[in-house]
């Protein structure tokens, strides 16, 4: 809610129910003031066969102000099924970590974990036969042509509170972040042209300001060149913003973006046990954008089990020498089933110590942290230095926060 975001995941859900020939509306609750009756009144007049419900997150992964969202969700797939009837296959990027534990947590009916626009329609024909399956594992194929679905989320509504319309050009991602529950994940590209089509739309709906919803812009530095040609030859007059990661990169990528649009990147970067190469990378990167004229925020997760204080200072001042707009830091390391930090950390009983919330519960579902630098400490590192922002210790994010550089 700080911003709100729209369900573009249930958008290209929808679209890939319809295209085969079956019936299916949205329930945005964002906004809901009463989600029961809501939903109540969406199935008395749509009368659905079966229910879906999305779990774009399990928490907001922060120590500061964490929000757990499966209690609600458990409560509103509590609903559905006793109130209403219906079975509820659960699904969204929240799932990927553990389907397995997820699906009992929420008591769902089924789950599908991982992109299933190319997979949902198989499930429901295992669903109507009558399978004993319960858990399903979503896939795509690159250039998969989903018609997204965008008549049923009121955009206006999100627009007023400060959010922004978003859109994807890939699914899963190459990169091996050690605490990322997406790490090593498949990679499916999507027609440029699709892609393009899809934000022709939400401008003719009144949208002109777009996040980019990829883990990461840059997967291919072939494909990032292609799209940003094609959408420069459109002339499209829209603003955007992305995540991007210090690797296939060029300063013609960064022209293209300023050329289309594009005026701040949230880079993601990590202490975890990196090379030399890899600071001159960041180094380079900010650089080679500052100078085309976008905006860089840093988004650094450090801390990390072993790491020394002196050597957090030593990354820290590699970030800041080529001055970002600016440094969000956490060094509370949200800990996920099956992530290769997570595993590190639980088998070393030495690290326990530095645990919070940790009760031997192994699914990791409820949030636990690792923190060996805590905030003061961490304000002593940074100095006050006011380009450092310590993450979580208020709402928001990086294109709201610093709307005021948007061109």
């Amino acid at each position: 809610m700080f911003p709100p975001v729209p369900p573009i995941g249930l958008e290209y859900i929808a679209g890939a129910l319809i295209s085969a020939g079956n019936k299916a509306e949205i329930l945005d609750l964002c906004f809901s003031e009463n989600i029961f009756k809501e939903i109540d009144n969406a199935i008395d007049l749509f009368k659905p066969d079966i229910t879906g419900i999305t779990v774009r997150n399990i928490d907001s992964a922060l120590f500061l102000n964490n929000e757990f969202f499966l209690n609600e969700i458990r409560d509103i797939v509590k609903h559905i099924k006793e109130n209403c009837g219906l079975k509820v296959i659960i699904g969204g990027a929240g799932t990927i970590s553990c389907p397995k534990d997820i699906l009992e947590y929420l008591d769902s009916d089924f789950i599908i974990s991982g992109p299933a626009e190319g997979s949902i329609n198989y499930v429901l024909e295992q669903i109507n036969s009558n399978t004993n399956n319960k858990i399903f594992y979503g896939t795509c194929t690159s250039g998969l042509k989903i018609n997204r679905i965008i008549s049923g989320i009121n955009y206006n509504k999100y627009l007023e509170k400060g959010g922004i319309a978003g859109f994807e050009t890939h699914k899963g991602c190459s990169s091996s972040c050690c605490y990322c529950i997406e790490a090593n994940t498949k990679v499916f590209f999507k027609e440029i042209s699709d892609v393009i089509n899809e934000i022709k739309e939400l401008i003719n709906i009144g949208c002109s300001h777009f996040h980019l919803c990829d883990s990461e812009f840059n997967e291919s530095l072939e494909y990032c060149l292609d799209f940003c040609n094609a959408l420069k030859q459109e002339n499209l007059n829209i603003k955007w913003t992305a995540y991007m990661k210090p690797d296939n990169f060029n300063k013609k990528l960064f022209q293209l973006m300023k050329e289309t649009g594009a005026y701040l990147i949230t880079l993601t970067v990590d202490t975890y046990k990196k090379c030399d190469m890899y600071w001159s990378d960041i180094e380079r990167f900010l650089f080679s954008a500052k100078s085309t004229g976008i905006k860089v925020a840093v988004d650094l997760l450090t801390g990390f089990p072993y790491e020394k204080e002196q050597e957090i200072k030593q990354h820290l001042e590699n970030i800041r020498r080529p001055l970002p707009e600016s440094i969000n830091i956490n060094t509370y390391i949200r800990l996920y089933k099956n992530t290769r930090i997570s595993k590190q950390i639980i088998s070393d009983k030495n690290l326990h110590k530095y645990l919070i919330y940790y009760s031997n519960d192994e699914n990791l579902i409820k949030p636990v942290f690792y923190n060996h630098i805590n905030l003061e400490q961490l304000s002593q590192i940074v100095e006050f230095d006011p380009i450092f922002r310590i993450d979580g210790a208020d709402k928001g994010v990086n294109y709201n926060r610093l709307e005021n550089i948007a061109t």
